[in-house]
């Protein structure tokens, strides 16, 4: 009976189909909408595999990023030891080199009068101290005055010889110095050079992470487009079915026709809005001192990294890379590391449920644990993580949930 129906409504519909008017001639058949079905379908399970691949590029190189920042960090950790080693060679060097010139001095000033004494014997000879000391009162007055010739000679010879030994130590000092100091700059040059690779790496890997994340959006686009079409296929195949079933039962001349057809309404609902939030804390310390500009303020905007919009859960707070970042208020740190997504991150729990989020630092000057004061330097400001520059991420929470820190910071 099926066969016998089916093979009815084949006929109908082809009969339909031939007796349709001209601009009908060219609608498609089932069985070329079923075709394209299928093919939709295929398109959309090939962009649904190249959107998890996507996916996976992401997680991997999200987790690059985050390895690369720490090398950065430290990179650049190292390199401020190795320039603070180098200007303290340099002082030490320009130290050298006046202590130097000063034993110069001294040493030309006692080469001076020794040539003046030897020019008094070579003028005089030797009556000069002959003179001297014949013209002693007494033998003991002449043995003390050759004494005297004889120390004052003595004298000159063993200060010029301390002065050239002194002259000697300095100068190979100096040479010390110069040879620790050019050391320590080519090492510098290297850091340098290491710190710069590594951010030119970590940039390249940001820049591939925000192309992966244009390609998830098109091939989202591409699947949503695919599901579209695969879905606006099968109610057309839907559509020419019910038409067939209908054309049959006419031309059968049937008694009873088709009985009413279900329908399925829709409905969409929308996230309920967020309710106004109570301010019960006190004033909070401004987190960045001296820098009162906010690039990106609590709510929606447009991703700074990638595309399409986001909810932005904080305050961006521009600051100088190493600039001062100070607790809110008095509190306990519970999370003092690298957060990802924030970078290096410090968290303040400041009791009835209120906990602010410092993100995005290149160095942590407390650990979990440390009672913080209002004020009190807590990080050094950074772009560690998924930042496009130097700023403090400002959040606070309350019972966990973000929420805006105009009423706690009075902006």
């Amino acid at each position: 009976m099926k066969k016998k129906m089916r093979y009815i409504i084949c006929c109908l519909l082809t009969a339909v189909i031939i007796c349709q008017p001209p601009y009908d001639t060219k609608a498609k058949t089932i069985n070329q909408l079923q075709q394209e079905k299928n093919q939709y379908e295929k398109n959309r399970k090939n962009a649904q595999n190249a959107l998890e691949q996507n996916q996976q590029k992401q997680k991997t190189i999200t987790e690059e990023i985050s390895q690369l920042d720490e090398s950065v960090t430290q990179a650049q950790q190292e390199l401020e030891k190795v320039n603070a080693r180098l200007e303290q060679t340099q002082k030490n060097l320009e130290q050298a080199q006046k202590d130097l010139a000063e034993a110069t001095q001294k040493k030309e000033s006692q080469m001076e009068t020794f040539r003046k004494r030897v020019k008094f014997i070579h003028e005089n000879g030797s009556i000069g101290y002959l003179q001297v000391i014949f013209q002693a009162d007494s033998i003991t007055d002449m043995i003390s005055r050759a004494e005297y010739i004889h120390q004052i000679m003595q004298y000159d010879k063993n200060t010029l010889e301390e002065l050239k030994k002194n002259q000697n130590i300095i100068e190979a000092k100096e040479k010390q110095i110069t040879q620790e100091r050019d050391e320590i700059a080519v090492l510098a040059q290297q850091q340098k050079q290491k710190s710069d690779d590594l951010q030119k790496k970590l940039e390249q890997k940001q820049i591939a992470l925000q192309q992966y994340r244009q390609d998830a959006q098109k091939y989202e686009q591409e699947l949503a487009s695919w599901e579209e079409a695969s879905a606006e296929v099968e109610r057309l195949i839907n559509e020419a079915n019910k038409k067939a079933e209908e054309e049959a039962r006419k031309r059968a001349q049937q008694a009873k026709r088709q009985s009413t057809n279900n329908t399925a309404n829709t409905t969409s609902s929308g996230g309920a809005p967020m309710g106004n939030v109570e301010y019960t804390g006190g004033q909070f310390a401004w987190p960045v001192p001296g820098r009162s500009y906010i690039s990106s303020g609590y709510g929606y905007r447009n991703r700074p990294i990638g595309s399409g919009r986001e909810f932005h859960t904080g305050y961006d707070i521009p600051g100088a890379y190493g600039a001062d970042i100070v607790a809110a208020a008095d509190g306990t740190v519970i999370t003092a590391g690298y957060v990802n997504g924030f970078g290096y991150t410090v968290m303040i729990n400041h009791g009835g449920g209120i906990v602010t989020l410092y993100g995005h630092n290149s160095k942590l000057n407390v650990s979990v644990g440390d009672r913080v004061s209002r004020g009190q330097v807590i990080a050094k400001c950074g772009s560690t993580g998924n930042s496009t520059g130097n700023h403090c991420h400002f959040e606070v929470r309350k019972n966990g949930k973000h929420t805006s820190p105009a009423p706690y910071l009075g902006v």
